[in-house]
């Protein structure tokens, strides 16, 4: 089993070697991921990176029968890093400053992030250490559950073929 994290994807792939084709983790990697979600929708709830929704609404999982994959905008990593000196939208800060009812001048907030990055990007932002917390704290809580999970699925279907194999090979 291996578990891959980038800044905006993050992606389980259960191994052929290790069962081949004897079950499909569909179900069960589906169930992670939307618990994943919602464990990194609050892990931003409780760090106050929601302001509008948009974001989280926007991630979204991708199952198949031994891959799971949790897809976000690519936005997403500067909730993990902040977002460095650059161009930015005025209109996404215009809406970032509506939807937290901050007394700030948009222009103003686009021109310190164009020239400096954000607080966090900084270091500056008194809430955080760099990296926040706010995907891989949900990710480790995660690993376990999955692995026990798809532990149990193996024996499972480990002990079914059995059960169905040996009685007609005595």
């Amino acid at each position: 089993m291996m578990w891959s994290c980038t800044e905006f994807r993050l992606g389980c792939v259960v191994g052929e070697t290790l069962v081949g084709d004897m079950t499909d983790f569909s179900e069960i990697l589906s169930r992670e991921l939307l618990r994943l979600k919602q464990d990194v929708g609050d892990q931003m709830a409780a760090n106050d990176q929601i302001a509008t929704g948009r974001t989280l609404a926007a991630v979204r999982e991708v199952v198949a029968p031994n891959l799971g994959l949790l897809l976000g905008p690519t936005h997403v990593r500067y909730l993990r890093d902040g977002r460095g000196p650059g161009g930015v939208s005025v209109q996404a800060i215009r809406e970032w400053i509506a939807a937290k009812r901050l007394p700030l001048n948009p222009y103003a907030v686009a021109a310190k992030i164009s020239a400096e990055g954000t607080r966090l990007f900084r270091g500056e932002d008194p809430r955080f250490s760099k990296p926040t917390d706010t995907f891989q704290a949900p990710i480790q809580a995660a690993l376990p559950r999955l692995r026990l999970a798809l532990r149990d699925a193996v024996r499972s279907r480990l002990k079914s073929e059995i059960a169905t194999v040996l009685p007609r090979t005595l």
